[in-house]
């Protein structure tokens, strides 16, 4: 549903009062952050450096198995990891792979992956 921005000359329905209603009645009893942390579902924050160095070693990924030609059902096929998790990990949408996953599909594009600690 397309909605359609309301010039301030124009006034909303009945309807859209009540739609914009029901949202904001939706959102009004948000939790503070202490309350956030105190209800143990709220998990902490990624630091920005960790998560730029994830999104890059995603687009390497990426940019390594689409170099050999290599679509997403061979990488898929070769790892034992479902197309559609490979495409997570390669955008940067997979949360928190492990470093198991990470080894099989490096694997899957015939590389390794090196841990180093800094």
């Amino acid at each position: 549903m397309q909605r359609r921005r309301l010039n301030r000359n124009e006034t909303a329905s009945d309807s859209q009062k009540d739609r914009d209603r029901a949202v904001r009645a939706k959102f009004a009893d948000k939790p503070s952050l202490s309350e956030l942390r105190a209800s143990g579902e709220f998990d902490a924050p990624i630091k920005q450096g960790e998560y730029l160095a994830m999104m890059q070693f995603a687009a390497d990924l990426k940019r390594l198995r689409e170099r050999q030609n290599l679509s997403l059902a061979d990488v898929a096929d070769r790892s034992g990891i479902d197309k559609s998790a490979i495409s997570r990990l390669e955008n940067g949408l997979a949360e928190n792979p492990t470093i198991a996953t990470l080894e099989r599909l490096a694997r899957g594009i015939g590389k390794r992956i090196r841990i180093k600690l800094e």
